[in-house]
């Protein structure tokens, strides 16, 4: 049978083993986790900077179309206003006429007022 001293030394000896192996498991699994959470921070990077820039470049499309828009709209309204400055000049009553029409249709459009109850 071994002396108590001796067995002491042994199971302290084992201890101090399993200590530094847990130890050393425990480092290398927070550098694992370290390096799987920055991989996961360059990933999301990435996709943020792709999102943001066809973001910006959805924006721009959509300013270029809007300026387009007004621009035709600004033609049209032009057209409009030379024409209606045409009739106005050639047919003078007839723009009178269909500016009596509009305004009785609008007038009649409109609630007439409620009679005061007796």
């Amino acid at each position: 049978m071994k002396p108590f001293g001796e067995t002491a030394r042994e199971t302290r000896a084992k201890a101090s083993e399993l200590a530094e192996k847990t130890a050393e498991n425990a480092r290398l699994t927070a550098e694992a986790a370290k390096a799987r959470i920055q991989d996961g921070y360059g990933r999301a990077r990435a996709a943020t900077n792709d999102l943001a820039a066809k973001a910006s470049e959805q924006a721009g499309v959509a300013r270029e179309a809007a300026g387009e828009a007004y621009q035709k709209g600004k033609a049209q309204a032009k057209r409009a206003n030379s024409k209606l400055k045409d009739a106005a000049e050639k047919q003078p009553l007839a723009l009178v006429a269909g500016a009596v029409a509009i305004g009785a249709l609008l007038g009649s459009l409109i609630p007439k007022g409620r009679k005061p109850e007796e």
